[in-house]
């Protein structure tokens, strides 16, 4: 594709190696690239240099400048501004919640933006969120112009749909929930494993949300009825250890508690299918994929009793109050020391997980971009 051509939809996957919005955009750009070929419309991707993914030949990569833009940021706004400049899209889909603010300027008012919020977390109570005032009034003003301008806000649950809509009543929200990766079906050694069994793990970051003090505390309770170590993974760029509780009380269990980097994919698949428990116990989430991959590894989970989790999670797994971690180390205690009922509850998550895996569509997003934009084609760009 020539580098002057206007192009149809233009995909920011900067972040595609980070946890979270990574995996989402991992999971979305085969589809995109599939289903803009079926529509006959043309593709663009915004890319840090270091972390540019594959893609077809027919997809353009579009550099970021300024290079590796920091999520909320003027230099974001900045690579934003250059990219319209530089493809002049019809449209342009950002996978996290500020809003382009170069799409205010006259010469970008034709294009369509499709934006999608993964969570509300960043306008939730202090005890949930514990970013400062200034930060909170940020994501309100970016989340009001999102309602007001996007042609369609993507949400991947329910749960979040609900509370964005309780913020801005006047969103126009598409509930597509996210499907998992199908390498995480396939076979995995769990002999591949960096940790030796026995051990329960958490994948993700260690940020305030998360409440991964509440199964700390659990686990000082419960280990010593139990031989297993706890392991902290993270599955993106590294585990984010912005609570510094954490590591605090990591410390009290040293030989107990393992704090890993980043682990490859391989390493990864295999630590998850060869633990006896994952535990999500997250104060907030948007859907919460890690619960979904242990099941689909045959591993059991216990997960907090929040809406979005409730809703990702379905029977498939146990759950438990995430302020009470007393709770949550009986459940712990109980499916580490019961075979029988630890392996009826992984078998209950495979297959809810298999059942939902049939149940959505794996590229409504996709769909509904390029189906608006077919629509569109000869109007304002």
């Amino acid at each position: 594709m020539g580098e002057d051509t206007v192009v149809d939809l233009l995909f920011d996957v900067r972040h595609i190696n980070q946890s979270g919005i990574g995996t989402y955009i991992k999971t979305e750009l085969p589809h995109i690239q599939d289903t803009v070929a079926k529509y006959g419309l043309s593709l663009a991707v915004l890319a840090n240099q270091a972390s540019q993914p594959a893609v077809r030949e027919s997809t353009r990569v579009v550099l970021a400048d300024p290079a590796d833009a920091g999520m909320y940021t003027g230099a974001e706004q900045k690579a934003w501004a250059n990219a319209l400049s530089a493809t002049r899209p019809r449209a342009l889909w950002v996978p996290h919640y500020p809003y382009p603010l170069a799409l205010l300027a006259p010469a970008n008012r034709g294009v369509r933006s499709f934006i999608t919020i993964h969570d509300t977390l960043h306008i939730m109570a202090r005890h949930i969120n514990d970013q400062p005032l200034h930060k909170r009034l940020y994501a309100r003003a970016m989340l009001a112009l999102d309602a007001r301008r996007a042609t369609t806000i993507f949400t991947p649950s329910h749960a979040t749909a609900k509370t964005l809509l309780d913020a801005q009543p006047s969103a126009r929200v598409k509930v597509s929930p996210l499907g998992l990766d199908e390498i995480w079906f396939s076979p995995v050694d769990p002999a591949l494993s960096p940790v030796a069994a026995p051990y329960i793990v958490y994948v993700g970051n260690a940020k305030w949300h998360k409440n991964l003090i509440v199964l700390l505390e659990a686990f000082d309770q419960v280990k010593s009825a139990i031989p297993h170590r706890l392991v902290i993974a993270g599955g993106g760029e590294s585990v984010k250890t912005v609570d510094g509780r954490v590591e605090a009380l990591a410390a009290r269990s040293p030989d107990r508690v393992v704090i890993s980097g980043r682990l490859e994919f391989t390493a990864l698949r295999s630590l998850v299918a060869g633990a006896d428990l994952l535990v999500m116990p997250s104060l907030h989430e948007g859907v919460g994929l890690p619960p979904l991959e242990a099941m689909a590894s045959h591993t059991a989970v216990l997960s907090s009793h929040i809406p979005a989790l409730l809703e990702t999670c379905g029977d498939g797994a146990e759950y438990f109050d995430p302020h009470d971690p007393g709770e949550l180390a009986g459940l712990i205690e109980k499916f580490c020391s019961d075979d029988d009922a630890r392996t009826e509850l992984a078998a209950r998550g495979f297959a809810h997980v298999t059942a939902r895996q049939a149940r959505i569509s794996l590229t409504a997003t996709s769909e509904a971009i390029c189906a608006e934009l077919s629509a569109s084609r000869g109007g304002l760009r």
